[in-house]
């Protein structure tokens, strides 16, 4: 387990701790890559929790970024379907889901990144997202939108794989469990030329049986199964002739399928999803001087999901074909004094997708059509010693096209939005492990139009709704005590909406996507790490949140998935020189499923335990682990009805891992 900055951190195993004058204690100091400038989490402003590959080790059964969500104060993770993760509140799926997104096209407001490449939001929701050979976890809270532009107002996860390596290096990962988890990874990294040309293969392959019991159908058979498989290779060239020069060539390749939630509803044979995606991104780095570094992100990515149902019932197919593009090159720069630093980048994003909706009987084609264009740039000042000014902007603009054949569901959207998001941020940093500071950023997530319906008469219509603004104002602290045994770590933030996009009911039976005047949000994180021996580290972290928007009937109510307390303590121990115990307790308050505030639809608070014993040798470990230890039954969403999701069930596994 590990969380840092407003959780925790662990400081046990990894290559880069640093000694303390205790010499039986180490420490490391968190490195944070996703902000697109490598820097000391004391540097860092913003709420983020990081977990590397040692964290993510011992982390109880951790395989998957949801994994590591479900640990996130301020975070609320209702298990795989529609919906994606909330974050302070705010649903990361967007203002929609389901077939109203399928329609008007998905706009997420969660950013989930690997190697640079946005995930759709069907790869989000439905996708693979393996932690298996990743260098890097990081879980932003709150807008990442002048960072990471489009699609991260409610926050970003950055995933960064391992590169290759000029030595020879491979490992192999078994593993299973109950609910027929089985897990089978393996990764070679080896050079091709010394010191100039490597590669890096890594596979993972994860299955299991989902615990809704679902009753199976043709064509998908088995709606119970779950398989997620994830390929990658990189090769790294250094040319001996081009010193400063590094570039890296990525091929991914995800592939998934499994029903489209688990929650308890058995009435309707569940649809399965099914998604692929194959990307090929190319990094390129070059130091122009001491002071100055240019590089660029290419990526390509062709992409397809299906949505498949039961023909013989209610038969709602869905399949989408679908392309990106994406280019980012930057310039880093550094004055010759260290007072000024910063970087300037431009980037454009297209995408393209060719979608189906397929009733018995009929067919209807739609299609979408995205263009984003953005400069961005970030400047750090150190005003004196003791004193660091930030300033960034992001000028961006979206066109956006979705159209969906005339008829019924017929819908023509077409519309080009500008913004401008600015970020200010103050540090007072009398130590370089002592931070104070302010910070106000702008973040935003563009419109869109869709087909709504009415619940009285089953009528279809096309609307449209506005772009959605947020300022988010923080206050953060960063503190190191007790010879580095102590981590301390504070955000405490405002976030003021402007035209928040809700999915709302009108006293018609309209239900669509809207704007609302007035939404906000403020809470903090508050975060802990206390190495207490060499051998014992504890962990605890707390979330606090209040929601708030008014509806257009003028009632306020509060915002979906948004409890005001959320909690996580943790603990890794060592003993008998080769052994790790690690686990941690988890508990979510009380909130609402629905943004209408439905009293049939309200979950009571829950907790989650999870638990972990390691055997950790020269070549290898082997693990023990049991996720939701004392098998909690909780509900974590309601749909309304029986149409109930509950916490997965405890599941006990084992895995071992070999290296070579």
């Amino acid at each position: 387990m590990g969380l840092s900055v407003s959780g925790q951190a662990f400081a046990a195993t990894n290559n880069n701790n640093e000694t303390t004058a205790n010499e039986d204690k180490t420490t490391f100091e968190v490195t944070v890559y996703g902000e697109k400038i490598e820097r000391s989490i004391y540097d860092t402003g913003s709420s983020v929790h990081v977990y590397d590959e040692d964290r993510i080790a011992s982390t109880p059964g951790a395989s998957e970024v949801d994994d590591l969500l479900q640990l996130t104060p301020n975070i609320v993770d209702s298990g795989q379907g529609n919906n994606l993760p909330s974050i302070r509140g705010v649903d990361g799926s967007g203002p929609s889901i389901g077939g109203l997104a399928a329609f008007g096209g998905s706009v997420p407001r969660l950013n989930l990144s690997i190697d640079g490449r946005s995930l759709s939001y069907s790869e989000v929701a439905f996708g693979p997202r393996s932690l298996w050979d990743m260098q890097q976890a990081e879980i932003y809270l709150g807008p990442q939108s002048y960072v990471q532009g489009r699609n991260a107002s409610a926050g970003a996860i950055v995933l960064k794989s391992n590169d290759p390596t000029y030595d020879f290096e491979s490992k192999v990962k078994a593993a299973i469990g109950q609910q027929d988890y089985s897990q089978t990874a393996a990764v070679i990294s080896a050079p091709i030329l010394e010191d100039q040309l490597a590669f890096r293969l890594s596979v993972d392959q994860q299955k299991r049986s989902s615990y809704a019991d679902l009753t199976a159908y043709e064509p998908v058979g088995d709606p119970n199964r779950i398989e997620m498989t994830t390929a990658r290779g990189k090769f790294l060239l250094e040319p001996a002739g081009l010193p400063g020069f590094k570039t890296t060539l990525t091929i991914a390749h995800m592939d998934t399928v499994g029903p489209q939630s688990e929650s308890q509803q058995t009435k309707i044979n569940r649809a399965v999803y099914e998604t692929q995606s194959t990307s090929g991104i190319w990094d390129v780095s070059y130091d122009i001087s001491d002071t100055l570094v240019f590089e660029n992100n290419l990526i390509y990515t062709d992409r397809t999901y299906d949505r498949i149902t039961d023909p013989a019932g209610r038969k709602q197919d869905f399949k989408s074909k679908g392309n990106e593009f994406q280019i980012e090159p930057l310039v880093r720069f550094d004055s010759l004094s260290e007072d000024l630093s910063g970087l300037f980048g431009l980037r454009y994003f297209k995408s393209e997708d060719d979608d189906v909706f397929e009733q018995t009987g009929s067919s209807i084609p739609m299609e979408g059509k995205n263009r984003a264009m953005s400069a961005f740039a970030e400047v750090t000042y150190l005003v004196m010693p003791s004193i660091e000014v930030v300033a960034a902007g992001r000028f961006e603009r979206e066109s956006k096209k979705r159209y969906v054949a005339p008829g019924r569901f017929g819908l023509d959207y077409d519309e080009t939005s500008n913004v401008f998001l600015p970020k200010l941020e103050v540090a007072y940093k009398p130590e370089s492990d002592q931070t104070v500071g302010i910070r106000a950023a702008k973040g935003f997530n563009s419109g869109g139009g869709g087909v709504g319906f009415n619940n009285k008469t089953w009528a279809f219509s096309s609307y449209t709704y506005e772009d959605e603004y947020v300022w988010n104002y923080e206050f953060f602290t960063r503190h190191s005590l007790l010879d580095n045994e102590l981590e301390l770590t504070t955000n405490v933030f405002y976030n003021d909406y402007d035209n928040f996009q809700v999915l709302e009911t009108s006293s018609k039976g309209d239900v669509k996507v809207d704007n609302v005047d007035e939404a906000y949000t403020y809470g903090a994180e508050l975060g802990s790490r206390w190495l207490t021996t060499s051998n014992l580290e504890l962990l605890a972290s707390l979330g606090l949140l209040k929601t708030s928007y008014k509806d257009h009937a003028n009632s306020s109510k509060e915002l979906a998935r948004a409890p005001s307390l959320t909690a996580s303590f943790g603990a890794l121990y060592m003993f008998a020189e080769n052994f790790e115990l690690s686990g941690n307790a988890n508990y979510t308050g009380d909130y609402f499923s629905d943004v209408e505030n439905s009293a049939n639809q309200s979950i009571d608070a829950y907790w989650v335990a999870n638990a972990q014993v390691a055997y950790v040798f020269t070549n290898g470990r082997m693990s023990l682990f049991a996720t939701n230890l004392f098998d909690s039954e909780k509900e974590t969403f309601n749909f309304g009805g029986d149409d109930i999701t509950k916490q997965a069930p405890r599941q006990i596994g084992g895995s071992v891992e070999l290296y070579f």
